[in-house]
Formats: C-alpha cells, structure tokens, sequence
C-alpha cells in the first residue's frame, strides 16, 4: 500500500512537470508559419509570444511555430525577429481549439521597442516592455544609423551611463561607469563570457561593431545572477548568430582625423543546419599625442553554428585581438573561445551549458610591465516554466583565474564556486523576480546575494517597476598580491587582507506609453556601497611615495533617469535622456571625482527613402563635476554635438560621414579625447 501511495504520488507531480500532450478542454492551441513581406521567404528564429503569460516559441527553418496550452481567454501575440519589426496580432482561445495564426514581417524600426527580445535581464527570454528588471536595449540598427565604429561611442549615448576613455600608455580606451558608480563595478560580457584587460580595465574598444546583434544594458545591482564585479550592472554584448542567414560578404574602408583608419571585413556562409561567419578589423590612428597614442590594432572574431535538430544546437565563438602600441613598446594580446549548447527538450524547458577560456597577455619592450592572465568559466543553467504562472531557473558557475606577473613579481589564483536560483511569476498585472546566488570564494569565503524585481500594470499603457538587490565586487588579484611596483610616482603596495565590496541598490520607475509613437520612462536608483577599495598615499620626501590599497569608504549614488523615446513620423524618431546625479564619499562627506551632477543626451534620426540617405544628430551636455576628493578643482560644463550622414549608392555600397565636435569644443579636463572637431567617413560594399 506505502509503494502503491508513492507511485500516486510521483505520478501526481510528473503530470505537473511533463510537457502535456493533447488538447485538454481548458485549454486550446496556436500555430503558424512567418514569412518574409517582401520576398515570401520563411523565417526562422521568429520569436513568438503570448503576452501576459510565461508561453514561447521559436520558429523552426521552415517558419512554423506551434504553443500548446493556452489558457483560454484573449490574448496579444507578438512576433519578433532582429532585422524586423515586431507585429502583433490579437486572438481568442476557445476550448480544444487550435488557433491558425500567420505573420509576415517587414523591414526594421530604428529604436529598440518594448517587443525587443533580451535574455541578460533574467537569462531567460522578455521583451523588453515586459521584463521586471530596469534594461534597455541597443540594436544593430541603431548602431548602423550612427556611422559608429567602436563600442565606446555606442554606449555613450545611454542615460545613466558615463563612458571613460584614455589614451595613455595603458592602451584602455573604454571603461564605463553606471549611475555612478566605478567602472570596476560593471561587469561586461561578450555573449555571456567575461570580457576583460589589464589591471581590472576591459578596453571595449577592442570589440568589432561589425559582429554586433545588439547590447543588452541591465542597471542596478546584479550579483544575484552574476556574481563578482555586478555591483553597478551588466552590460551583454550579443553578437550575431551564423545560422539561418544567407550568405553574405561585406568590406569597408575609413579614415579620419589624427590619422585614424578602419578596415573591416566580414563574411558568413550558411547551409542547412550549419553557419559560419568571420570578421577582421584592424584599426590604427596617431592619437591626440602620437608620443604616447600612436597605435595599431588587428581583431580577429568568428563564430561556427551547428544545429543537431531544431531544438539542439551547438556554437563556437573564437576571438583574438593584438593592440599595439608605440610607446614602450607596449603589446596587449586576447586569446579567447566560448563554447555553447542550448537544448530545449521540449516547449517548456531549456538548458544551457557554457564554457570558456580568456587568456589575456601585457608587456613592455623592457619586460617592466609583463604579465599573463587566464580566466576559465562553466556555466550550466536550466529553466522550466511551472504551473503556468512560473519560470523557474537554477545553475551553477565556476569562475578560475590564474595570474603570472614577472613583472612585478607574482604568481596567484581565485577559485568561485557558484549556485544560483530564481522564480519568475505572473499573477494578474503582477509580475516578479526572486532570486539568490551563494557565491563561495577560496579566500573570502560565502557570500548570499538577494534580489527582488517587481512589475506592476496599472493600466494597459503604464507600468511601475521596483528592485532591491544585495552584490558584491571582489578585489583584483593585482591589488592583493603585486607589491612594491612603480605606477608614475608611486610604489605600490598589496594587501592581502583586501575585502570584497558590497552594496545595496534599489531601482523604482515608471514607464508611460502615450501612443504607438511615444515612451516615456522615469526612474530613481540609490546604491549603498561598504568596504569600497580606496588608496592612502604617504608622501615623504621625494618620489617614489608610498601607495596603499584599503577598505576605508563608503559611498552613496544616487540619482533620477528621465527619457523620452517618440516616432515623429514614419521616419523620423528620437530619443532624448537626463540624468541628475548625487554622489557622496561617507569617509570626507564629498562628492566623488569625475561626476557631473546633470547629463542629457539627445539622438535623432531621420531616414530619407527618397535619396536612399539618413541623417543622425547626436548631442552630450555633462555638468558641474569636482576634479579633486576635497572638491576644491570645479570643472565647467560642456557640450558636443556630433553629426552622422549616409547614402547607399546601390543596394551592394553605401558612403558615410561622420562628423564628431562639431563646435569644436577643446580642452575637457577629465575627457582626454575630446580635442576639437573631428572628421571620419568611408565606404561600404557588401554582397
């Protein structure tokens, strides 16, 4: 009888989690096929989902979808696909019915939507008008709208966002910092797998736009999903998949002021259930002082596809990078592969496993500076959706560093063992995120990281959103462990008794849609951090002066995020973002350096079919901002306006021309590269 209790028992609870076969009396069905409006192709990887519930689907090579288990009632279907617009299509299920619903997509929008697809938020699939989590999304298109060539400039335009650029003999020419806070405390990853460079800096610059399918953006805290290095937020860059697209082949060539060139080549093949695609790019220019920015950089980055079956697939994403510099000789080389798997076994599971190595080398001619640093990773994660109304994730990460420094004398590792879990529900006008992670460190020991998002409908077109969340920053191993090394007129000192950074973020906003054409969102953030890795400097007598690492600080950010997004008309759009900004260093009670208190930023485009062109216009304005911790040195404000233009000259070639300071603004303390008004055009043929 206790055996017979079990059996009824186990059935009980498979029944629950087994996909369901049939058409039950409650529930009913859709399916269909996507085509291409102009061509009448088939599309595959349409993304399909029934807004209000967890209910997905993908497209298969022959455009067809199938979602089972509706739960009746009305409902808005939306389809999405990159290089598309979305389209969406009102139903009624019935009972044991099977809905027949077909799209046709047309030709792409400007701006990210809120239909835009992204995964990063919660690592598993949202639109973006739907995802609890403050995110934001950058497409292809609105990269390819700018004439932009580097990452740094993309992400530029971004509310809440400060992008921090050097050229000086480190080579790093893109950092970025989030509302706020260190550029240490953005983690910044290329299709899940951390990207990185010398001394915590990450160098974006080094990324090919080319190969870039959009930037998820997600703000605030986001240890909970990503551990270390999350304390400000994430930034994914996605780059595009081989599969399913036809074979293509494109080349450009630029050059500019300072003697600043671009050459670009990418192709890709694809065939059944196989895809390829490769991309060069080699970049040099003089700099603003050749002495010390002259430079010269070859990326290689391809990416090798293979889907098994329609719900197996494999890929492999190599990527090597060789920046070069003139002064000291100085060569930084990446080395990296990512390796992935996602499998969904049936229509409400997936899993992923991931895994990956990033070698990353820096030296002098004078082997001063000479170090190798390698970072391991695997990822496995499962998702499941429950009971209807739940997504529920689980996975584990392991994270391995191993650093030799013969240049400053050192050898040392880390080892992170991490669990993570998180449920995703909708109740009504309700929707949350609960998650945890325990990430367990070799040194530092366990450290449990919370975090909670909230969405609530008040009405069809208004949206609250709300987020508490713990996170935490792991000190660098070169902080740690490289002792009495010169940095300028400084010997540097370790310490091994380091703690990780911690803080307490919350996010609360709204968003507002006034018609098809306008989105408006307004948002407050505050981050608490503790143990904040500070420096103390002990200056006796003549350099070098004696420069040590402690936790000393805490400090606060907070601050306000307004934009406005609108379609003016069919094919004019712009976007328009201010952030207010308030900084304090707990220790002085000062404001941190380098941060102005007012940002806005402004982007329009106007695409101009009859010529085949498109106009963009980009402008900054960055406040009052303090120079020195006692806040004595005030920096002015400033502004650039920059200046985009295109025309396609056939359907295979297109010119562009970009304008950058275009009022020629000079002389920006702490932005280096602002130094007048800048030129840079070329040309695209593509097959």
């Amino acid at each position: 009888m206790k055996r017979i209790f079990i059996m009824i028992m186990l059935l009980q609870v498979l029944s629950f989690l087994l996909p369901k076969t049939g058409i039950a009396e409650d529930f009913g069905q859709i399916k269909g096929r996507v085509l291409d409006k102009e061509t009448g192709e088939a599309l595959a990887s349409v993304n399909i989902v029934v807004e209000g519930t967890t209910l997905k689907a993908v497209t298969d090579l022959n455009g067809r979808y199938f979602i089972a288990n509706i739960p009746l009632g009305s409902y808005k279907v939306v389809a999405t696909k990159a290089d598309y617009e979305l389209f969406t299509r009102e139903i009624t299920i019935y009972p044991g019915k099977v809905f027949v619903l077909d799209f046709q997509l047309s030709a792409p929008a400007i701006f990210a939507g809120e239909h835009t697809i992204l995964v990063t938020a919660t690592k598993t699939e949202h639109t973006l008008g739907d995802v609890p989590v403050a995110a934001e999304v950058i497409t292809k298109e609105e990269i390819k709208a700018k004439n932009i060539k580097n990452v740094q400039d993309v992400l530029s335009y971004l509310s809440g966002l400060q992008v921090i650029r050097s050229s000086g003999s480190w080579g790093n020419k893109g950092n970025v910092q989030m509302q706020g806070l260190n550029s240490s405390h953005t983690l910044i990853l290329i299709d899940g797998q951390k990207y990185q460079g010398g001394h915590g800096g990450t160098d974006i610059h080094s990324v090919p736009v080319n190969m870039i399918e959009k930037i998820e953006v997600v703000k605030g805290p986001a240890s909970a999903l990503y551990g270390s290095d999350a304390i400000g937020g994430v930034i994914n860059i996605i780059t595009k998949s081989a599969l399913k697209r036809k074979s293509s082949f494109s080349i450009s060539g630029s050059y500019g002021s300072l003697n600043t060139q671009v050459y670009e080549g990418t192709g890709s093949f694809s065939k059944g259930k196989f895809g390829s695609s490769l991309n060069f790019t080699r970049r040099q220019s003089d700099g603003i002082s050749p002495d010390t920015d002259k430079y010269d950089e070859n990326v290689i980055q391809g990416t090798l596809e293979y889907a098994f079956t329609p719900y197996i697939k494999l890929s492999l994403k190599p990527y090597y990078s060789e920046h070069k510099m003139m002064y000291q000789e100085r060569t930084q080389k990446r080395l990296s592969l990512n390796s992935q798997i996602i499998w969904k076994p049936d229509e409400l599971s997936k899993f992923n496993f991931r895994g990956s190595i990033f070698d990353y080398k820096h030296q002098t001619a004078d082997k001063k500076s000479n170090w190798k640093n390698d970072n391991y990773e695997i990822e496995l994660n499962y998702s499941r959706v429950v009971f209807d109304k739940h997504i529920l994730t689980g996975g584990y990460h392991l994270q391995k560093e191993n650093i030799n420094d013969e240049g400053k004398n050192y050898e040392a590792d880390q080892t992170i063992h991490s669990f993570f879990i998180q449920d995703e529900s909708m109740f009504g006008p309700f929707s949350a995120v609960l998650g945890a992670r325990v990430d367990h460190h070799d040194r530092w020991g366990t450290e449990i990281n919370p975090k909670l998002n909230v969405m609530y409908k008040i009405v069809e077109n208004i949206k609250l959103r709300t987020s508490v969340g713990k996170a935490f920053s792991s000190p660098p191993l070169v902080r740690l462990y490289g002792d009495n090394w010169r940095m300028g007129p400084y010997l540097i000192k370790a310490n091994p008794d380091l703690k990780p950074e911690k803080s307490l973020g919350y996010q609360i906003g709204t968003e507002i849609r006034f018609s098809n054409r306008v989105l408006a969102n307004l948002s407050f953030f505050r981050n608490n951090v503790k143990d904040l890795i500070s420096y103390r400097i002990e200056r006796r007598g003549r350099p070098p002066w004696n420069m040590y690492w402690e936790n000393v600080d805490e400090a606060v950010t907070q601050g306000i995020e307004v934009n406005l997004m609108s379609e003016m008309a069919n094919n004019l759009a712009g976007k328009i973002g201010y952030t207010f900004l308030d900084t304090e260093d707990k220790k002085t009670g000062n404001e941190l350096v380098y941060r102005p208190r007012h940002t806005l930023k402004v982007t329009m485009n106007w695409k101009i079919p009859a010529i085949a062109s498109n106009i963009n216009l980009g402008g900054f304005y960055y406040g009052k901002r303090f120079g020195d911790k006692e806040n004595t040195d005030i920096y002015d404000p400033y502004i650039v306006i920059n200046l985009s233009l295109s025309k396609d000259i056939t359907r295979y070639g297109m010119l562009f021309l970009r304008i950058d300071n275009v009022f020629n603004r000079k002389d920006v303390p702490d932005q280096y590269y602002i130094h007048g008004t800048q030129f840079f055009g070329g040309l695209e043929l593509k097959y």
